[in-house]
C-alpha cells in the first residue's frame, strides 16, 4: 500500500551532506568524465602544436573539432550519473532511508540534479583553463571559442543528465532505466524508420524515407539533431556562424533539459516509492508501456521475419505477420509489468486488442482510404517535374534523372504517370516477383525492370513524390505505342530530354573541351586511344549536333535494337567548367562525360570516319567480345 506520509511533506530543500556523500562515493566518474576531457581539449592542442603554422588559426580549428565530442561524452556520462545518484529509487531498503531524513523529496531531487552538475561542471572547468594556458603558452589565445567549449559540453552532458534522470523517475528498476534511455534517445527516428518501411510494403508508389527524413523527425532525436548542428559548427566558414551554430545548440538543449527537469519533479513527488523494483512505477505509464512496447515489436519483428521469409506472400502477409508480433510484444510486456509469465489468463483481451488495433491500421493503409495510390497532379499546377531513377541503356555518362518544367513535357508526364495508376495490380505483382529480368536465345533482354521517381514541385509551392522501384518492361509491351513502356521510352528520347540527361551537370556554365580519348577499343593491346585536341573539338560539336538532333538514343530495354546500334567504345571527353559566383568571382573545375558511340548519331560517325578512326570501334560481335558490361 502507499506511504502513509511522503518525505516531500518535510523541510529542507538541500543537504550538504549528501552533496559531500555523493562526491565521495561517485568522484571516479566525475575523475574519468575529466580525464577524457583533458585528452579532447588541453592535451590534442599540446599535440597538435605546430610553431610553422597559424597557431591561431590551428588552435581556433581544434577546438571547433572538439565540440563533436560533447554529444558522446554527454550520452553516456549523463546515463552513468543519474544511475548512480538515484540509484536509491531502485532499491526499497535505500529509498526508505533516505525518504525518511529530514528533506522534502524536491531538496534530495534538487541535491541530487546539483551533484549531476558538478560532475560535469567542476572537469570542464578544469579542462577550460588548461587549455587557456596551453593557449597562452604558444601565444595563441582563444578565449571566446575557449569559452564556448566549456558552455557547450557543460549543457549538452546536463541535458542528456536530465533526460536520463526523467527516464528514471519513471523505472524502479536499474536494469531498466538505460534501456529507456537508449530506446527514447531514438524512439521518434526508430518508429518513423518502421512507419516507411510499412507504408512502402502497403502502398504502391510512396516516395521512401519521407518520414524518416522530416525536420521534426531529426528535433525529436536528440543525438542525431545535436550532431548535426554540431557537424556543422565545425564545417562554418567564419566565427560569427560557429557561435550562432553552437548557440541554436545550446538553446536546443537548454530548453528540453528545463523541460525534462520539470517532468522528473512533477512526477518524484507522487511516485509511489514502495514500486522499488518495478519496471514501470507509475500508473498512467504502465498501459502505454504495454502498448507501447506491443507496437514497436510488431513493427520491428513482423518487418524482419516478412523481409526475410514472407515477402513474396504480399502486403497483407506483412499486416498479419505486424499484428501477430504486437500480440506477441503485449505479452511480454505485460509479463515485466507484471513479474511473472502467468499473464495469459488476466491480459488476452488487452494484448489482443493491441493486434488488432494493428491489424485494422495497416489495414485501412492497405485499402489506401485516402487515394494516395491513384493520385495524379493536375498539369497546369505543376511548376516543374523531376522524373528520376530510370535505368536506361547505354550505360554511359547519362544521368537517371532529368528536372523537366517544359508544360508539354510535364502533360506528357502527368500522362504517363495516370497509365501507370490505372496498372497498379501490375505494378504490385512486379515488385514481389523478384527477378524479372528474361533473354532470348540469341543473348539479348526480352524483358526486365526500371524504376520510376515522379518529383512534383506545384505552383503553390508544394510538393509531391511517387516512387515506383519496379516498373515492367518487355519487347511486347515497347511494340505498343500507347503502352506506357513505350511512352516512357519516348519520352526518354526527346531531344530537350536527352539533352537534360547528358547535359545536365554543365547547367549554365561556360564549357571548354580540354581532351578526350576512345575507351574499349578493338586492339587488343591497348584499352584506350588518345585524341588530339582538333579532333576531341569536332567530336564534342558532333556529338551536340546529334543530340539536339534527337540522333542518340536510350533504351529501356537491352534488346536487339540496341545492340544493333551501340557499339562497346565510348568516347570520353574532360570538360572545364566555369561557373561565376554572385559576388562575381570565377570558379573552374573538371570534370568527365562518357558517351557511347551509335550508329545512329550520324554526325559523330562521320568525324570518326574523317579521323579514319572508325577501325577502332569495338563492334557488339558477342563471339569475338564478350560482354564486360563495360562501355557498353
Amino acid at each position: 500500500m502507499p506511504f502513509e506520509i511522503s518525505s516531500s511533506e518535510k523541510k529542507g530543500w538541500f543537504s550538504l551532506t549528501l552533496f559531500r556523500k555523493n562526491w565521495a562515493r561517485f568522484w571516479p566518474l566525475a575523475a574519468g568524465y575529466g580525464l577524457i576531457q583533458f585528452f579532447v581539449l588541453p592535451m590534442d592542442l599540446i599535440t597538435r602544436a605546430d610553431y610553422s603554422r597559424n597557431m591561431s588559426q590551428l588552435f581556433a580549428n581544434r577546438i571547433l573539432s572538439a565540440t563533436t565530442w560533447a554529444v558522446a561524452l554527454g550520452l553516456v556520462f549523463g546515463l552513468l550519473a543519474a544511475m548512480a545518484l538515484f540509484f536509491y529509487l531502485m532499491n526499497s531498503r535505500s529509498v526508505g532511508m533516505l525518504h525518511a531524513l529530514p528533506i522534502r523529496r524536491e531538496g534530495l531531487f534538487l541535491t541530487n540534479w546539483l551533484t549531476g552538475l558538478s560532475f560535469f561542471l567542476a572537469p570542464n572547468a578544469v579542462a577550460a583553463l588548461i587549455a587557456l594556458a596551453v593557449e597562452g603558452v604558444f601565444g595563441a589565445l582563444q578565449p571566446a571559442l575557449t569559452l564556448r567549449w566549456f558552455a557547450l559540453h557543460t549543457v549538452v552532458a546536463m541535458f542528456f543528465f536530465c533526460f536520463a534522470v526523467c527516464c528514471a523517475m519513471f523505472t524502479g528498476h536499474i536494469l531498466a532505466l538505460p534501456v529507456f534511455y537508449g530506446v527514447l534517445n531514438g524512439l521518434v527516428a526508430g518508429l518513423c524508420l518502421l512507419a516507411d518501411n510499412a507504408v512502402n510494403v502497403l502502398l504502391v508508389g510512396y516516395a521512401g524515407n519521407d518520414l524518416v527524413n522530416a525536420a521534426l523527425t531529426q528535433w525529436c532525436t536528440p543525438v542525431w539533431h545535436l550532431l548535426r548542428k554540431l557537424q556543422a559548427v565545425y564545417e562554418a566558414e567564419s566565427i560569427y556562424d560557429t557561435a550562432a551554430g553552437t548557440s541554436v545548440a545550446m538553446g536546443y538543449c537548454l530548453v528540453l533539459g528545463a523541460a525534462f527537469t520539470l517532468v522528473a519533479v512533477v512526477v518524484y513527488q507522487h511516485r509511489q516509492l514502495e514500486r522499488a523494483g518495478d519496471v514501470v512505477t507509475v500508473g498512467w505509464v504502465r498501459p502505454i508501456f504495454q502498448w507501447g512496447v506491443g507496437i514497436c515489436t510488431g513493427l520491428s519483428l513482423g518487418t524482419i521475419l516478412y523481409e526475410n521469409f514472407f515477402r513474396r506472400q504480399g502486403a497483407w502477409a506483412f499486416a498479419v505477420l505486424v499484428a501477430l508480433c504486437a500480440v506477441l510484444g503485449a505479452f511480454v510486456a505485460r509479463m515485466f509489468l507484471k513479474k511473472t509469465l502467468r499473464v495469459f489468463a488476466e491480459s488476452w483481451k488487452s494484448c489482443g486488442l493491441v493486434g488488432l488495433c494493428m491489424l485494422l491500421l495497416l489495414g485501412g493503409a492497405r485499402a489506401d482510404f485516402f487515394g494516395y495510390q491513384k493520385w495524379t497532379p493536375d498539369p497546369e499546377k505543376v511548376e516543374s517535374v523531376y522524373l528520376g531513377n530510370v535505368q536506361s541503356a547505354p550505360y554511359d555518362g547519362g544521368w537517371s534523372g532529368v528536372e523537366i518544367a517544359d508544360p508539354a513535357i510535364v502533360e506528357e508526364i502527368v500522362a504517363l504517370h495516370r497509365d501507370l495508376v490505372k496498372e497498379l495490380d501490375v505494378l504490385e505483382r512486379a515488385r514481389w516477383d523478384g527477378e524479372r529480368d528474361s533473354t532470348s536465345p540469341e543473348g539479348w533482354e526480352t524483358s526486365t525492370a526500371t524504376g520510376l521517381r515522379l518529383e512534383y514541385h506545384m505552383k503553390n509551392s508544394g510538393f509531391e513524390t511517387r516512387w515506383y522501384t519496379s516498373v515492367p518492361i518487355s519487347e511486347e509491351a515497347l511494340a505498343d505505342p500507347n503502352s506506357y513502356a513505350a511512352r516512357l521510352e519516348e519520352l526518354l528520347n526527346r531531344p530537350e530530354v536527352l539533352r537534360e540527361i547528358y547535359l545536365a551537370q554543365i547547367g549554365e556554365k561556360d564549357v571548354a573541351v580540354t581532351a578526350g580519348w576512345l575507351s574499349n577499343v578493338n586492339d587488343e593491346e591497348r584499352g584506350e586511344a588518345d585524341l588530339t585536341e582538333e579532333q576531341t573539338r569536332k567530336l564534342w560539336k558532333a556529338f551536340l549536333e546529334d543530340l539536339e538532333g534527337g540522333r542518340i538514343h536510350r533504351y529501356l530495354l537491352d534488346g536487339r535494337e540496341r545492340r544493333e546500334n551501340c557499339y562497346y567504345t565510348d568516347v570520353d571527353f574532360t570538360l572545364t567548367l566555369t561557373a561565376y559566383q554572385p559576388n562575381g568571382e570565377r570558379e573552374s573545375y573538371t570534370n568527365h562525360l562518357s558517351v557511347t558511340l551509335q550508329n545512329s548519331a550520324s554526325a559523330m560517325m562521320k568525324v570518326l570516319q574523317e579521323e579514319e578512326l572508325s577501325g577502332l570501334l569495338r563492334s557488339r560481335d558477342l563471339e569475338k567480345y564478350p560482354d564486360t558490361q563495360q562501355g557498353y
